[in-house]
């Protein structure tokens, strides 16, 4: 499947003009797709970061950051859109013009693609990996979408970064428990705070009290761990709960 494709991406970014790589707002770093972003620069095609989901953080956070050219939104709330529209358009030297959409699996890109277009024209799905292949929408007469599905970089193999990132379906991940300790090191107090506990030194025991007032019990009423881990990310996957 992977090989499949980075056949795709490739072909995306031979047939492009323009890319935009989908980034989570949350974690932009870890969302970067360096092989992407090299591939791109390699073609000479004009490459610009789309920080998606940034309802979810502090806009401060991004402005920050020295990303260029690059633009903001919430593809869920519609914003940002129109500044990216123009940006694109500042780029946008031909009469019709192939706009690439590239990035890890479940950033938002067939979401972003729907509020550029104004309606439902590439379907979206909570669960990463939803779209198979490449997609054409056209924007108007000038703009050109082509979606593509997510990759992740040929040989990473980091299933915690990629449960962090909501680039793995929780239902699929080995070590869910893990996972939330790593969210919890990289965003300490957010999740307690979501979930209404106080924030301990043990992370393993702050995630037994959130089973416990969550009523996810193994027999004997020992806290079910693991199931609320996967409940824990898959609202995190969902954006419910904010930085």
């Amino acid at each position: 499947m992977a090989k499949n494709f980075w056949k795709i991406v490739n072909e995306v970014i031979s047939e492009s003009d323009i890319i935009l790589e989908v980034l989570d707002s949350r974690l932009v770093n870890e969302t970067r797709n360096k092989e992407i972003e090299d591939k791109v620069k390699a073609s000479n095609k004009v490459l610009i970061y789309v920080l998606n989901k940034c309802d979810l953080v502090d806009i401060e956070r991004l402005k920050k950051l020295k990303l260029k050219p690059s633009a903001y939104v919430s593809s869920q709330k519609r914003y940002g859109i129109t500044k990216l529209l123009h940006l694109i358009l500042r780029y946008a030297k031909k009469d019709k013009n192939i706009v690439g959409v590239l990035g890890y699996p479940n950033t938002g890109k067939s979401s972003l693609v729907n509020a550029l277009k104004g309606r439902s024209s590439a379907s979206t799905s909570p669960i990463s990996g939803h779209t198979k292949g490449k997609q054409i929408i056209r924007i108007n007469k000038k703009l050109y979408l082509l979606d593509s599905p997510g990759v992740f970089p040929y040989k990473e193999k980091n299933e915690m970064k990629h449960a962090v990132t909501s680039s793995l379906d929780p239902a699929k991940v080995k070590d869910p428990e893990l996972a939330v300790i790593e969210l919890m090191k990289s965003f300490p107090g957010k999740i307690e705070s979501y979930y209404d506990v106080p924030q301990t030194k043990s992370y393993e025991k702050t995630i037994e009290k959130i089973a416990l007032k969550n009523n996810k019990l193994l027999k004997g009423g020992v806290p079910d761990t693991e199931t609320m881990s996967r409940i824990i990310l898959r609202n995190w996957q969902k954006g419910k709960i904010k930085l």
